[in-house]
């Protein structure tokens, strides 16, 4: 008897996904993945943009080093620092319970795969709140880029994006052409 409930009734279940001769060890595989692509994906958003743990710690203090290093890079006047870093100050407030609501996503979708019996439609359901929740955190995160773009001169954002470039090759991220 099977431990996953397979009931292609189940709203978000997509029944054409697990054809009958495919091996359950497959199957088990691919559902392992998804937890793992969201948890690597989320840790990798919220490392990119300072909210994650690392070499030299996390949180805010570790983006606003980041930040600060980036703009001096840029040339930019403490003036414009000042008034970006008031930018996310003022996000702050919103991103943190949503990195918060992600992470728990993550250890609740983990919980729902080391189950005894992995409910399909519990797993879908944590899927999607992930999905949700990160899409708000990239556009609250894209709202504060844009704001602190316009800050900049455009050869200051220039050279920001040259060393956000130069960091991603750096590490192991993809050459641009």
């Amino acid at each position: 008897m099977s431990n996953v409930t397979n009931d292609s009734h189940t709203p978000g279940f997509d029944s054409s996904l697990s054809a009958p001769r495919q091996p359950r060890r497959r199957r088990w595989l691919a559902l392992l993945l998804v937890p793992a692509a969201v948890g690597v994906l989320g840790a990798s958003v919220a490392r990119a943009h300072g909210f994650g743990g690392g070499p030299r710690g996390g949180g805010m203090a570790f983006m606003q080093e980041r930040m600060d290093h980036l703009l001096t890079a840029a040339g930019a006047t403490d003036a414009q620092k000042t008034q970006i870093k008031g930018i996310w100050d003022k996000l702050r407030p919103q991103l943190q319970p949503l990195h918060k609501q992600h992470a728990d996503s993550r250890r609740q979708m983990g919980e729902a795969m080391a189950a005894p019996t992995i409910d399909v439609a519990r797993v879908e359901q944590l899927r999607k709140q992930s999905v949700d929740t990160m899409d708000k955190i990239s556009a609250l995160m894209t709202q504060g880029m844009v704001a602190s773009a316009q800050v900049l001169t455009p050869d200051q954002r220039k050279r920001v994006l040259q060393k956000i470039e130069e960091r991603h090759r750096h590490h192991g991220g993809p050459e641009q052409e």
